[in-house]
């Protein structure tokens, strides 16, 4: 067997120990990452946003930049 076997005795899960600290850090844990987890998809919307909003800027040119109809 190898060195980092993982006795599942050793391995916890929030509410089956009697240990307030270790559930305080577990939550101070658990907000951070769902704050960081908020905050990157609000900057994804945000740059998606952008590039939508630059692609309409962009095909507004374009049309704009057509030449009048020829009068032949």
């Amino acid at each position: 067997m190898s060195e980092n076997t993982i006795d599942p005795n050793d391995l916890t899960s929030p509410g089956t120990i009697d240990d307030p600290e270790l559930e305080r850090k577990r939550a101070e844990q658990a907000a951070v990452r769902e704050a960081e987890s908020r905050q990157s998809s609000e900057t994804k919307f945000e740059e998606l946003r952008h590039e939508e909003e630059h692609e309409r800027s962009e095909a507004a040119h374009i049309v704009g930049d057509v030449p009048p109809p020829r009068e032949e």
